[in-house]
C-alpha cells in the first residue's frame, strides 16, 4: 500500500480507493442481499392479499420464499468472508506502511514523536480502522440500499402515507450532525489518553524493580489513576453524546409507526389500501428505521476510525528525517568533529565541540554526569543531527553514507542494555552476515566463553524479555559481542566500564588489541583508570570541551582533570 502523500487524501474514505476490487465486491454483495431482504415483505403482502381473495397457493409461496432465504444466506456468507479478508488486508498493509515509515526515520524523530504514541498508532489506531472496514462499509452500503429501497417502495405503495413517514428523516439527520460533529474531537482526545496510558503502563512494567525498592507503588498508582480517570472522563463524554442519538432515533421511529397506524388505518377503511399493503407498509417502515439505528451505532466506529486515521496520516506525511546517502565506501576511522552544537528547545546540551580521531587509535570521552557524553555519541553515530557544526568520517558526513556502508562497520555498545527475547546466539549474531568464525571471535573477545558454557543450552539459551535473566555485566558483554561480530572498523563504548569489573575489563581491552588490531576505539566513560593508556582523552563538562590530550598531558595542563583523577584515586584507595 502506498503511503498517503497529501493532506487532501487524509479522509478515511480515501484509504478505500486502493482496494477498489474488494470494496466494489462488498457493495455488490450488499446490494444483492438487501434487495432480497426488501423483497420479503412484498412477498408476504402478496400472500396475505391472495389468502384474502381465496387464491392462496402454499407450495409456490414456500418455494419462492425458500429461494429468497437461501439467496440471503449464501450472499451474506460470501459478504462476511470478503469483508473479513478486506479488513485484515487493510490492517496488514497500513501497519506495514506505518512501520516502514517509522523505521526509515532517525532516532531523533522517534524520541520527539514519543514511542508510546507510535505504539498506539500501530495497535489501537489501526484496530479502529480495521473495525471500520469490517463493519462500517458493509453497514453503510446495506443501510443505504435498504433506506433508498424502502423509501421508494413506501412511496410506490402509497405516496401520501410515504411522504408523511419520510418527514422524520431530516430531523434524524440533524440529530446525527449534532452528535457526530462533536464526538470526533472526543475520539481524538481518547487516543491521546491511550498514548498516556501506554506510557505509564510501560514505565511501571519496565521499572517494576525500582518502584518496589523505592516503595513507590502508591505514587505510581496515583499516576496511573490520573491517566485512567482521564480515559474514563472522555469515554463518558462519548457515551453521553451517543445516549442522545439512539433514543432520539427510537422516538422518531415511534412517531413514524404512529403515523402509519393512524393514516394507514384510514386508507384501509376507505379502500385506498389493502390489508396486505398495510402490513407490508408497516414492515417497510420498520426496515426504513433499522438502517438509521445501524448508522447511529456505526457512527461511533466511523468517528473513531476518522480520528485514528488522521493520527496515522500525520506520521505518514512527516518528512523523511533519515537521509539515505550514496557513499558506499566504509569509514576507516578518520573522524573530525568540527564546532558541534546541540540544543533542545532553549537548553544547550553541547556547545562548540571540536576534536579529531585517527584510524586505529583509542580515544576516550570523559566527564561527569550530564556532561553531554551520550548526546555526543548519538551525533557521532548519526542518530542525532547536530544543531550546529559537522561530523565527518573520511571527509564525509554519516548521513552521506548508505546504511549498508556505514552501520555494519561502526559498532555500538550503548549505556542501556538492549537485549531481545530470543537466544544468546541470535542476540549476538543479530545480522545475517555474521559468520561462525566472527561469532566465536566476538564471544571470546567479550570474555563470554565461560558464561555461555555454564548455560543449560549454551548459545541456544533463550534470554528473558529485556534480558532480565542476565546480570548487568553479562548484558554489556553480550552487547559488546554483538558489536564485534560485525568485525567493525570503529567501535563506540558508552559507559561500558560501569558494569564490568576491573579484571574482566582489562582482559576485554587486551582482547580487542589482539583480535582487532586496526580497530578505532572511542570509549565514553566517567572512570580514568581504564583509559590512562589511550591515545587521546577528551574532557567534557556541562556540554563544553574543557581539554583534550593524553593522560599525562591533561594531568599537567587541566585542573579539572586533576581533580577528577585525584577524587577517583582516593576513592579507589578507600
Amino acid at each position: 500500500m502506498n503511503a498517503v502523500q497529501t493532506k487532501e487524501k487524509s479522509s478515511i474514505f480515501s484509504l478505500l480507493g486502493q482496494y477498489r476490487g474488494m470494496i466494489i465486491g462488498l457493495i455488490a454483495l450488499g446490494f444483492v442481499v438487501n434487495a432480497l431482504t426488501l423483497y420479503l415483505p412484498a412477498l408476504i403482502a402478496q400472500a396475505i392479499d391472495a389468502y384474502d381473495a381465496g387464491t392462496f397457493q402454499w407450495t409456490s409461496l414456500s418455494i419462492e420464499f425458500g429461494f429468497v432465504a437461501l439467496g440471503i444466506l449464501v450472499f451474506t456468507s460470501v459478504q462476511v468472508v470478503v469483508q473479513t479478508f478486506a479488513s485484515e488486508r487493510v490492517a496488514y498493509d497500513l501497519r506495514k506502511t506505518l512501520a516502514d515509515k517509522i523505521s526509515t526515520q532517525d532516532y531523533q524523530f522517534i524520541t520527539q514523536r514519543n514511542p508510546s504514541k507510535l505504539l498506539t498508532n500501530l495497535t489501537s489506531d489501526i484496530n479502529s480502522i480495521q473495525q471500520f472496514v469490517s463493519q462500517a462499509i458493509v453497514a453503510l452500503v446495506s443501510s443505504s440500499v435498504i433506506f433508498v429501497g424502502a423509501a421508494g417502495i413506501l412511496l410506490y405503495l402509497n405516496w401520501q402515507l410515504g411522504l408523511a413517514v419520510l418527514t422524520i428523516v431530516p430531523v434524524i439527520g440533524l440529530v446525527f450532525y449534532f452528535v457526530i460533529s462533536r464526538v470526533q474531537k472526543l475520539f481524538t482526545q481518547s487516543q491521546e489518553v491511550i498514548d498516556s496510558l501506554n506510557r505509564v503502563i510501560s514505565e511501571n512494567i519496565i521499572g517494576a524493580a525500582l518502584i518496589r525498592v523505592l516503595n513507590a507503588t502508591s505514587v505510581e498508582k496515583r499516576t496511573f489513576k490520573v491517566s485512567n480517570t482521564q480515559a474514563r472522563t472522555v469515554g463518558y463524554g462519548i457515551i453521553n453524546l451517543f445516549s442522545i442519538l439512539v433514543p432520539s432515533i427510537t422516538l422518531l421511529s415511534g412517531i413514524g409507526t404512529l403515523i402509519v397506524v393512524v393514516l394507514g388505518g384510514y386508507f384501509v377503511t376507505t379502500e385506498a389500501m389493502t390489508i396486505g399493503s398495510l402490513v407490508a407498509f408497516v414492515s417497510y417502515v420498520a426496515i426504513l428505521i433499522f438502517p438509521l439505528l445501524v448508522i447511529g451505532f456505526i457512527g461511533n466506529v466511523i468517528a473513531q476510525a476518522t480520528a485514528s486515521y488522521a493520527r496515522i496520516v500525520d506520521i505518514l506525511q512527516a518528512p523523511d528525517t533519515r537521509m539515505q546517502g550514496e557513499v558506499t565506501t566504509p569509514p576507516t576511522g578518520q573522524i573530525v568533529v568540527d564546532s558541534i552544537g546541540l540544543t533542545y528547545g532553549e537548553v544547550c546540551v553541547l556547545n562548540d565541540i571540536s576534536f579529531s580521531i585517527k584510524p586505529g587509535s583509542k580515544t576516550a570521552i570523559i566527564g561527569p554526569t550530564a556532561a553531554g557524553k551520550t548526546q555526543l555519541m548519538n551525533i557521532l553515530a548519526g542518530l542525532t543531527v547536530p544543531t550546529t557544526g559537522t561530523v565527518q568520517y573520511d571527509g564525509t558526513s554519516p548521513q552521506a553514507f548508505t546504511t549498508e556502508a556505514f552501520y555494519p562497520h561502526v559498532g555500538f555498545v550503548f549505556q542501556d542494555s538492549i537485549l531481545f527475547n530470543t537466544t544468546i546466539r541470535e542476540n549476538i549474531a543479530f545480522s545475517s552476515s555474521v559468520t561462525n568464525d566472527a561469532l566465536n571471535k566476538a564471544i571470546a573477545s567479550a570474555e563470554l566463553d565461560e558464561f555461555i558454557a555454564r548455560l543449560p543450552d549454551g548459545l541456544d539459551t533463550v534470554v528473558s524479555e529485556r534480558g532480565t535473566s542476565l546480570s548487568g555485566g553479562q548484558k554489556q558483554r553480550v552487547m559488546l559481542a554483538r558489536a564485534l561480530a560485525l568485525n567493525p572498523n570503529i567501535l563506540y563504548l558508552d559507559d561500558f566500564t560501569s558494569r564490568v569489573d576491573m579484571n574482566t575489563q582489562t582482559k576485554i581491552l587486551a582482547n580487542l588489541e589482539t583480535n582487532y588490531p586496526k580497530l578505532t576505539l572511542i570509549s565514553i566513560t566517567q572512570k580514568i583508570a581504564p583509559i590512562e593508556s589511550y591515545d587521546q582523552i577528551v574532557l567534557l563538562m556541562e556540554g563544553e570541551l574543557l581539554a583534550s590530550g593524553t593522560h599525562q598531558e591533561l594531568l599537567s595542563s587541566s585542573i579539572e582533570y586533576q581533580q577528577i583523577f585525584n577524587s577517583q584515586r582516593s576513592t579507589t584507595r578507600v
